[in-house]
């Protein structure tokens, strides 16, 4: 039994819904960041950050936090950068 013919529909599955649409997937991993910063200022900031429950949720937020932002580094670097000439305003001027 081989499962080569799963594993590339797996592999294909994977790269086809990160590559296929980068801007959605930046917009998503946006979102997830600012979604768990806002709770993991919410369980800094409140009376339980201080209980072991609250540490153990606090640092799961920041690990998730941490990787969130990982991935948008690696997504960010792995997009095509314009052209300078392209993205220049500047206008040169002879006189």
């Amino acid at each position: 039994m081989s499962l080569g013919p799963i594993s590339q529909v797996i592999g294909s599955a994977h790269w086809t819904g990160t590559s296929a649409n980068p801007g959605a997937n930046a917009a998503s991993l946006n979102d997830q960041i600012r979604q768990v910063k806002q709770q993991l200022d919410d369980w800094t900031t409140c009376v339980s950050a201080k209980t072991t429950k609250g540490q153990a949720e606090i640092q799961k937020l920041s690990a998730e936090l941490s990787g969130a932002e990982s991935r948008a580094h690696r997504l960010a670097a792995s997009e095509p950068q314009p052209s300078s000439a392209a993205t220049s305003h500047s206008i040169d001027i002879w006189v």
